[in-house]
């Protein structure tokens, strides 16, 4: 999928464009709707969604809220909707995205879901494309990276400490299944250890809760941030104040932002999973213009992904920086 994403992208320009095959089509409006606040996730799906746009003569445009809800989430998806958008992409965090979609596609909105794929089966049966790695399959990854590090280091007993900032949400409550399954795949000896963190809404707290934790334990020997950078922050908090740092502990971390890179490159991160969320915006648009031009099947699109480590983190930030200036000359920053 990659290699066809490339070859788009060499014949891209304007809404008039010309390709081998004959004309991109219409030039028509694609809109990133998503109930938060501009962030380092929104901007680096919102460049690569915007970059395909350009290549294919479309128009960007996003619509975001303020407030972090399910209400604002679904209310940015129907504003889309409402403005006459052609094609909308999201996330499917909610049960209720799956009934927005259904609503819109009644009024000819043509929809593409990226990152997080709640509702699969769903999906499948409106014919919506997903590009993204479920939160299970990148707690999988981390769960086995995490035991083989350890194992690595000559561990294979302890406890792996989990935050969760926020219980009851799917995403969070599957990427941290996906970590216990992943170090059961490797070892029986790790037990992950799983609790509340509070990062969600008071960060200073939540170092506190995070010491306590720790010390409570006893025999904690690594760490995932299944919280992304909202648990991550505290995380390290806890962990310098109790004069541990991931070069004593490993810690697991997601590539959310820029913030998550820097505490790498200082040490206070073992490695990180990128899940390439510019390739999620990037190929999100690609499809959608594959089935409305082309004629092509909905299906699920992986982005690949990568381990950030020491070694690499340099090269990633130089990226990260990239893409954030295309982000400022796009007037997304």
């Amino acid at each position: 999928m990659l290699g066809a994403a490339m070859a788009l992208g060499a014949c891209g320009g304007s809404g008039a464009a010309k390709a081998k095959g004959g004309t991109l089509g219409p030039v028509r409006t694609v809109t990133w709707a998503v109930g938060t606040t501009g962030s380092d996730f929104v901007t680096d799906i919102s460049v690569g969604a915007a970059d395909a746009a350009d290549m294919l003569g479309w128009r960007f445009d996003r619509i975001l809220n303020a407030l972090a809800t399910p209400d604002a989430h679904i209310n940015a998806i129907r504003t889309a909707v409402t403005s006459r958008a052609d094609v909308v992409l999201t996330v499917d965090w909610y049960q209720a995205v799956i009934d927005e979609i259904a609503a819109g596609q009644k009024g000819g909105t043509h929809f593409a879901v990226v990152n997080s794929a709640n509702n699969p089966a769903e999906l499948e049966k409106l014919n919506v494309p997903f590009v993204g790695l479920t939160p299970k399959i990148t707690g999988k990854l981390m769960g086995r990276h995490i035991a083989d590090e350890l194992a690595a280091r000559g561990i294979s007993q302890g406890s792996v400490l989990v935050g969760n900032p926020f219980p009851g949400s799917l995403n969070v409550e599957e990427r941290i299944a996906g970590v216990r399954e992943g170090l059961a795949e490797v070892t029986g000896g790790l037990r992950m250890v799983t609790f509340p963190d509070n990062a969600a809404t008071d960060s200073a707290l939540a170092v506190g809760l995070y010491k306590a934790k720790i010390t409570e334990t006893a025999d904690v020997v690594a760490h995932a941030a299944a919280g992304g950078e909202m648990s991550t922050i505290p995380l390290t908090k806890a962990l310098a104040e109790l004069g541990k740092r991931a070069s004593g502990t490993v810690v697991g971390g997601w590539v959310s932002s820029l913030k998550s890179l820097t505490l790498l490159k200082n040490g206070e991160l073992t490695f990180a999973l990128d899940e390439n969320l510019y390739y999620q915006g990037f190929l999100a648009v690609l499809a959608s213009w594959s089935m409305l031009e082309r004629g092509m099947p909905a299906g699920d699109i992986s982005p690949g992904f990568q381990w950030v480590t020491p070694k690499s983190v340099d090269a990633v930030i130089d990226s990260y920086q990239r893409r954030k200036a295309a982000a400022e000359a796009y007037g997304l920053s």
